[in-house]
């Protein structure tokens, strides 16, 4: 289990995997289950972590400083994670739509960004370093592509990314799982939004049971 009694738990994935939708839906299978959840994302989670993610959407873009964009998001992570320990603390599962994979994946795979900067920035937010349990939903870029542009809003720069970069950070995302596998569960998101809710929730019961 997580800090203290409460349960931490992520979701990756590259845009368009499904990742909202998913978290929604256990969120709201966990309730009715009587758990105490707390349905948060990243960047975002406070007020102030919301100013940075829009920052980070809306006002970079792909020639900023790489460093600009890592110390904008773990400012957003430093005033986050203060809430997720207080919910960790009092018995919350804490669903979080992405945190530490997806800044491997975007600011060291596909940003170029050591490891050990990126660690380092981590351990003074969070000792644990990692969480208890990572969803990673697997998609195919061009099928998520296409999930993103049928969307109802304004497409931000992430969802304006390039199959060929989509794709790279799909293969990160992969790397990071295999270097995890006691953490991550990787579910191909090409299976019926019935077949990976039901994936996604007998995993997550499976480990709370534990």
């Amino acid at each position: 289990m997580g800090i203290n009694k409460g349960l931490f738990v992520t979701f990756e994935g590259i845009e368009g995997s499904g990742k909202s939708t998913h978290i929604k839906s256990l969120a709201v299978f966990l309730k009715k289950k009587k758990k105490k959840v707390f349905l948060t994302r990243e960047p975002g989670g406070t007020k102030i972590s919301e100013k940075i993610r829009s920052l980070v959407i809306q006002d970079l873009n792909n020639q900023s400083n790489p460093l600009t964009e890592l110390f904008l998001l773990f400012a957003a992570r430093a005033e986050h994670y203060d809430v997720i320990k207080d919910k960790l603390k009092k018995g919350y599962i804490v669903l979080c739509d992405r945190y530490l994979d997806s800044t491997m994946a975007y600011q060291h795979y596909n940003g170029h960004i050591q490891t050990k900067t990126i660690n380092y920035l981590q351990s003074l937010i969070d000792h644990n370093k990692k969480p208890n349990l990572t969803i990673l939903l697997d998609l195919d870029p061009k099928v998520g592509k296409k999930r993103i542009l049928k969307r109802k809003r304004k497409l931000d720069r992430f969802d304006k990314e390039s199959i060929n970069k989509m794709n790279k950070i799909r293969k990160a995302f992969i790397k990071i799982s295999n270097l995890n596998k006691n953490r991550i569960v990787t579910i191909s998101n090409n299976l019926s939004k019935k077949d990976v809710q039901n994936s996604i929730r007998l995993i997550v019961l499976k480990f709370i049971n534990k």
